[in-house]
């Protein structure tokens, strides 16, 4: 036998070439690939790809459709991948995602790994409570994700070592409507959503015929119709239920006995005391908060005290040649209601609510006043049918068919059967 200088043990253990050599051993394991949703940190490193490879694997499915499963072994269908966001708020918005349970109707948030929703913020922040699928490169947490309200997301893993092969693949989804000015033409595109546009508003102004059946009197159901259209995004609800704690009528009457100089704050002092705040999403620019439309309810209210709100508003469009400029320029508020948002209240209740008070000759009227509302701004819900309708001149009243197709279509489910695809 060759002495190799270590003597076997009493109880017969076997002697080892190097002192270290066990231990070697004993650290061997079999190299695996990670399953999906798995993320071994020496792996990890080695793979870890930024939010940004996520998001344009994600925009552009190109991921092969059985890859997407949940964490706990769902498999999932993409039926709408959702719109891209921007700003503050989730990655894609409005998706529409098949699952064994049912449709999964929402916001999708990606991440690189599970833990960066909680990290970054998102668990206690309103704007999320809306994510129907989280969607991460490496789950490092366990379970579905917890929201803010209460809610749970069902958690989707994507590394894993076909990534690269993904990422290189040309995108496997893109909306139908991407190419429709090509197909139907500038002239049938605007046709379409003039259409749709004018469908979206006698939808209003029949919402507006139902609250005055209901005993909403004029005033009330404009002065409702103004706040809720002066609000921004979640905040809406709460001033439709401020113009029911500050009736019109009760706060005309307050103002009207107010010296001139000491109207504006009264009326603030009685709105501000009133208003429950909603949940607008964080990031909201000052202003679009709720302290500044506040102040513009407060003007505009102070501007209406005295000639009253329909004599203001919906005298005007009497004379329809020049009705639009004039309903825009009485709503605008210097520093407070510009433009746009006056173009808002005007096409979102002025309009409908006196199309709602007409017969059919005068409400047609009415409806091409609206047509001339040129667009205030882009709808970030529409994004993806302004760049589908390029070259299309579009005002108020197309962007307003864009909003049905959105609504009825995109986030419904719908993609590819509405009247672009």
């Amino acid at each position: 036998m060759i002495d190799d200088g270590h003597a076997a043990s009493s109880a017969g253990a076997p002697s080892w070439p190097h002192p270290n050599l066990r231990t070697a051993c004993e650290n061997l394991r079999p190299i695996q690939t990670p399953r999906l949703g798995e993320a071994p940190a020496r792996y990890e490193a080695a793979r870890l790809l930024p939010e940004s490879e996520l998001w344009r694997l994600w925009e552009g499915q190109r991921f092969p459709r059985g890859a997407l499963v949940t964490v706990d072994g769902r498999p999932l269908r993409v039926i709408f991948r959702g719109r891209p966001g921007r700003g503050p708020g989730p990655d894609f918005r409005g998706a529409v995602i098949a699952a064994p349970e049912g449709l999964l109707q929402g916001d999708v948030e990606l991440h690189v790994r599970t833990s960066d929703f909680r990290r970054h913020g998102h668990d206690g922040d309103p704007a999320y409570a809306g994510v129907a699928l989280h969607v991460v490169f490496f789950h490092d947490e366990s379970g579905d994700t917890p929201l803010p309200g209460g809610g749970r997301a069902p958690v989707a893993a994507l590394g894993g070592p076909r990534l690269a092969s993904w990422l290189a693949h040309e995108p496997r989804w893109g909306e139908p409507c991407r190419d429709v000015t090509a197909r139907l033409g500038v002239t049938g595109v605007s046709e379409t959503l003039d259409r749709l546009g004018a469908m979206r508003f006698r939808q209003k102004a029949a919402a507006f015929g139902k609250r005055l059946a209901s005993g909403d009197g004029l005033e009330q159901a404009l002065w409702a119709g103004l706040l809720e259209a002066l609000a921004y995004g979640g905040e809406r609800e709460a001033f439709r239920a401020l113009a029911g704690a500050v009736p019109w009528q009760a706060l005309r009457a307050a103002l009207v006995p107010v010296a001139a100089g000491g109207r504006l704050r009264a009326a603030l002092s009685l709105l501000a005391a009133a208003y429950e705040p909603g949940t607008a999403r964080r990031g909201v620019r000052p202003g679009n908060g709720a302290s500044r439309r506040l102040e513009g309810a407060a003007a505009l209210a102070v501007r209406f005290a005295g000639p009253g709100l329909a004599a203001s508003l919906i005298g005007p469009l009497a004379e329809p040649e020049g009705a639009a400029g004039a309903v825009v320029r009485a709503l605008i508020v210097p520093g407070l209601v510009g433009r746009a948002r006056a173009i808002e209240i005007a096409a979102n209740a002025v309009l409908p609510l006196a199309a709602a008070l007409c017969d059919e000759r005068e409400a047609a009227a009415i409806e091409g006043v609206f047509a001339r509302l040129p667009l205030p701004a882009r709808y970030g819900s529409v994004r993806h049918l302004h760049a589908a309708a390029a070259g299309v001149r579009i005002g108020m009243r197309r962007q307003q068919g864009m909003v049905y197709l959105a609504r009825q279509y995109c986030t419904q489910g719908g993609c590819g059967k509405c009247p672009l695809s």
